[in-house]
């Protein structure tokens, strides 16, 4: 990173998190409806956003080089994405129908694009109140992590640095089977799925023409939540799960995952920029974290995770250098013997968090000294392999009716043929303006 951008970056945190020290707000009158909790037979709800963006860019990462071969040089980066998710449940008898769609388009130096997926479309049926049988498309969330789930045998990648985000799901034909129990073991669930991948159904599950089968069993052991997990070897290789989490204190809980994922291929790089020899193996992933709440209602997170299936740091210092060699050269051609995708997200070196070892420290403050509706907060991403990292500083104010304002700047820091000092911006600052309706 260059030393004016380092300075410039680290005046936007500090701008950023003294907002947390600006004038209070005036309470409002609150009121309770109870109206608000009653079933209906029809809801609909969703939101509308925009979240214009300017990014610096660093000319210098790898990354930027990626996406910038062959095309006009860009200093500065001016984006309008907009997006527009809508969620609907219809209930009679034992019958639920419910749906989840997302719509974005983007307005930026490549003139515009547009994308429209059903995250969502469900039918439900509760026989009784301890069994529910789903067809259709649905997103699950297996794990307790916040930014990383080594045990989401059946979802999309999550965003570490937007965990909350609503993701498409799958297709599935799959149940809940629920039964509360007398002593320390008071609750047992049991979510067997089937997810076809055949044609055009579940295309980008791995391999096709697969049936593939996952479980989930659930148990309440005291107070501790446990999942059991299980994919069977299909369109994806076999793997087998555990997580935990355990509210030791009200505001003190443990949680963690565990994985053994069978038949992994690993990836090098050579120095000639060609792939290496692809090995198979036996991997596990872990993640160990806590979440902590003090009594002025500000939580932190701290976590730990193992990724065993990721790539180790002398190869993806190669593939950067590699990179980098072919932009020198202004020769394209180098670049064929690298894995590489047309969507920089999905390359197995390009990808976020594409190495081993990883620490998330994420904090957010709840109406700073008696500030109402405004929420300050701070990510940090560390790789602990190259010791390159990210600082996301934030802050969210939500004053009118359900629209919240959020300011983020993603601000990356490290070294050359590093992770973060390869990434295509010196910093980037958001600002979103979603609509609650």
């Amino acid at each position: 990173m260059r030393p004016a951008s380092r300075r410039r970056a680290l005046l936007i945190t500090a701008w950023l998190l003294s907002l947390a020290g600006s004038g209070a707000v005036l309470a409002e009158e609150f009121s309770l409806d109870m109206q608000r909790f009653e079933k209906k037979a029809f809801e609909f709800r969703g939101y509308a956003e925009l979240e214009p963006t300017y990014i610096l860019s660093n000319q210098d990462g790898a990354l930027y080089q990626l996406e910038f071969f062959d095309q006009e040089q860009r200093e500065q980066i001016v984006r309008m994405p907009a997006a527009l998710e809508l969620e609907g449940r219809y209930r009679k008898g034992i019958t639920t129908l419910s749906f989840r769609s997302h719509s974005t388009k983007v307005w930026d130096y490549r003139d515009e694009s547009a994308d429209h997926e059903l995250y969502e479309g469900l039918m439900s049926l509760q026989s009784d109140p301890n069994f529910t049988l789903d067809v259709g498309k649905k997103a699950y969330r297996w794990g307790t992590g916040y930014a990383w789930n080594p045990v989401a045998f059946v979802e999309r990648a999550k965003d570490a640095g937007n965990p909350d985000l609503a993701r498409e799901g799958f297709w599935i034909l799959g149940f809940d089977w629920i039964r509360s129990l007398d002593g320390p073991l008071q609750t047992v669930a049991f979510t067997p799925l089937l997810l076809p991948n055949h044609g055009e159904l579940n295309e980008d599950f791995g391999e096709p023409g697969y049936t593939n089968f996952a479980a989930k069993l659930y148990l309440l052991y005291r107070d501790i939540d446990i999942d059991l997990l299980i994919l069977t070897e299909g369109s994806r290789s076999a793997r087998y799960g555990v997580d935990f989490a355990n509210n030791f204190t009200p505001n003190f809980e443990l949680h963690g995952e565990f994985a053994y994922i069978t038949d992994v291929p690993s990836r090098s790089i050579t120095p000639a920029c060609t792939q290496g020899p692809r090995q198979v193996q036996d991997v596990t992933s872990y993640l160990l974290g806590t979440r902590y709440r003090n009594e002025a209602n500000a939580t932190f997170v701290f976590e730990y995770y193992f990724n065993g299936a990721g790539n180790h740091e002398s190869d993806q210092r190669q593939f950067y250098d590699c990179v980098h060699q072919a932009w020198e050269a202004g020769d394209s051609s180098l670049l064929d013997g690298l894995p590489l995708d047309d969507d920089l997200d999905k390359g197995p070196f390009s990808k976020p968090n594409p190495m081993r070892r990883y620490l998330n420290f994420r904090s957010w403050w709840n109406e700073p000294y008696g500030m109402l509706y405004f929420v300050p907060g701070l990510q940090v991403l560390y790789n602990v392999d190259d010791h390159s990292y990210s600082v996301s500083p934030e802050a969210s104010y939500s004053v009118i009716e359900d629209l919240d304002l959020r300011l983020r700047a993603t601000i990356p820091m490290g070294d050359p043929l590093t992770e973060w000092g390869e990434k295509p911006n010196d910093y980037k600052i958001e600002l979103r303006l979603r609509y609650y309706f």
